[in-house]
């Protein structure tokens, strides 16, 4: 439960609690306690976790029932962080008075338990420290510098010191020097990763181990996977999953996000709010990034139920948007940029009806697509195959419409489909519709068709980025053909994003609240799983940076990760 982001770990062992209080009242010259706190015997070892924002207590207990119920009479509840239940502490100094001089903490006031281990925190800063740490797997145990380390250390410590982020402890340091004549060691190793201290006692005497190991790298990102920049909380709880957003001012990405409220934030990659805008209603879908400028200054285009807006990255409307309309839209804002020249075309569905506007927000006439003969059930796509467009329609009553950017008819179909949830994909140079009944279709540029039936779950996902391909059918999760077999749960559908030269397939678990990334051989990141309960949005860092991954948590809060290839 320590976070790869502490500066200090003190933690011991003991086996009889009534002989080691009386031993400790006996090096400080003091009364020994006539009564034993019940919550001593019931623990086999205590540490403190000294963080930037605070110090904390640890307690492995080793009957959590009687811990908890040895702990109950000083608890307050207070709140929740991550669905981990958090108590006010009555007994701040509780632990410094007993344990002194190993604990001298004498703060105390916010309390948890996680799993086997009671923690008591200084601050509700240092408890959703350690409560992110062991959600999201960054904990230090995860770091292969301490892999590395703690496999040349005893497993039965009596007393164990760790100094990290390029400390070493002032009582490790004197002593190196009187024992061995070393110098200074404070200011001759201030990149190492982590120092160990340890005695274990054997009989009558104690074995004294001093481990200092060098590493190429330093900090959180030692963890070798992954570690978490920034949690924050919104005013009320996330409605839309987070999004990445150019920067052009910074070079890097800010991020995108609307709460129940339907307030829209815009956050930085350090997670300051930069700006909160309130919406009449949620956005319908996603969030578009545009340059309706031609500038490089990139804007947000999503709609609403009844508008669709172009936000710069101050939050203010660009141009003549937002676009009102008195009839509901149905379907998420499809932007289209046929030759990726930035003249962009904003489609926008209201039921059977199809409404396409150009960046001065008028609408574009010579689109002669203008009303379906039933409902659109799906976003309008445009799909490039070789040098020519399609924008493809799909309606309620099975009709796929294959049109030219005009809007004129390219593909004649006859066929019917029943449509799912899964968008119109492109694989080969044939499109793709995967149907309600699980059968996957496919359809030439031609306009012939060929079904195959895929003897898979209802819960089914199919996409394509380039040639890349995913599928998704329960548990069993294939990239190019190659099988990750995930842990039985609930996914959000797979999402296949460029990083750079390479392409990475990310999906969430609802149930367990875990975010998984992929490459395109099924191979498993480093460091994930981690904590997140939303769709992922991944980014790649620019020259220099580590890349990034946002995500909601529970209730309010927004989590950004980063990780280095």
């Amino acid at each position: 439960v320590v976070p790869v982001t502490a500066t200090q770990v003190t933690a011991f062992t003991y086996s009889n609690a009534s002989s080691f209080l009386s031993q400790l009242s006996n090096f400080r010259s003091d009364t020994a306690p006539t009564t034993i706190p019940t919550l001593f015997e019931t623990v086999s070892e205590i540490g403190e976790i000294s963080l930037p924002a605070g110090t904390a207590i640890a307690l492995k207990s080793i009957d959590p029932q009687l811990t908890a119920d040895a702990l109950a009479s000083s608890l307050t509840q207070m709140g929740t962080f991550r669905e981990v239940t958090l108590y006010s502490f009555a007994a701040p100094d509780f632990f410094h008075d007993y344990l002194k001089p190993l604990i001298n903490f004498k703060q105390a006031s916010v309390a948890f338990q996680l799993d086997s281990f009671f923690i008591v925190a200084e601050n509700e800063t240092v408890a959703q420290e350690i409560i992110s740490c062991a959600t999201s797997g960054t904990c230090l145990s995860q770091a292969p510098f301490f892999s590395e380390t703690s496999a040349q250390l005893s497993t039965a410590s009596s007393l164990l010191r760790l100094s990290l982020q390029g400390s070493v402890a002032e009582s490790v340091s004197r002593q190196m020097e009187s024992l061995f004549g070393m110098p200074s060691l404070t200011e001759s190793l201030p990149n190492y990763p982590l120092t160990a201290h340890q005695f274990t006692y054997d009989r009558n005497f104690a074995h004294v181990t001093f481990l200092c190991q060098e590493s190429r790298a330093t900090g959180p990102a030692l963890t070798g996977g992954i570690s978490e920049s920034f949690t924050l909380q919104l005013e009320n709880g996330v409605l839309m999953p987070p999004q990445f957003f150019s920067n052009h001012r910074t070079g890097g990405h800010d991020i995108v996000v609307q709460d129940m409220a339907n307030k829209l934030y815009l956050l930085s990659s350090e997670g300051k709010t930069l700006w909160k805008k309130q919406l009449d209603n949620p956005v319908l879908g996603g969030i578009e990034e545009v340059d309706l400028l031609r500038n490089g200054n990139k804007q947000f285009a999503f709609a609403t139920k009844n508008k669709v807006y172009v936000l710069d990255r101050t939050g203010a409307s660009v141009g003549s948007f937002p676009l009102q309309f008195k009839d509901a839209i149905t379907q998420p804002l499809s932007v289209f940029d046929y030759d990726n020249n930035r003249k962009y075309r904003f489609v926008v569905t209201q039921g059977d009806n199809v409404l396409m506007y150009g960046p001065d927000g008028k609408m574009i006439r010579g689109f002669s697509f203008k009303k379906a003969k039933s409902e659109i059930v799906l976003p309008p796509q445009h799909i490039r195959m070789g040098n020519k467009d399609y924008i493809a329609i799909a309606e309620k009553n099975g009709s796929l419409n294959l049109l030219h950017r005009t809007g004129r008819i390219r593909v004649p179909l006859a066929s019917k489909f029943q449509f799912s949830e899964i968008p119109i994909a492109e694989e080969g140079n044939a499109f793709v519709v995967i149907t309600a009944d699980n059968n996957k279709v496919s359809i030439t540029q031609e306009g012939k068709t060929s079904s195959q039936a895929l003897n898979v779950s209802g819960n089914y996902w199919f996409t394509t980025l380039g040639r890349t391909k995913a599928t998704l059918d329960d548990n069993l999760l294939r990239i190019n053909g190659n099988l990750a077999e995930l842990p039985f749960g609930v996914y959000t559908p797979p999402k296949i994003v460029q990083i750079g030269k390479q392409q990475l397939i990310t999906l969430t678990e609802t149930q367990e609240n875990k975010v998984y990334v992929f490459t395109t051989e099924a191979t498993l990141l480093p460091g994930f799983p981690v904590y997140g309960t939303s769709i992922a949005a991944l980014r790649q860092g620019s020259s220099g940076e580590r890349a990034q991954l946002v995500v909601a948590g529970p209730n309010k809060e927004i989590i950004l990760y980063s990780w280095s290839f």
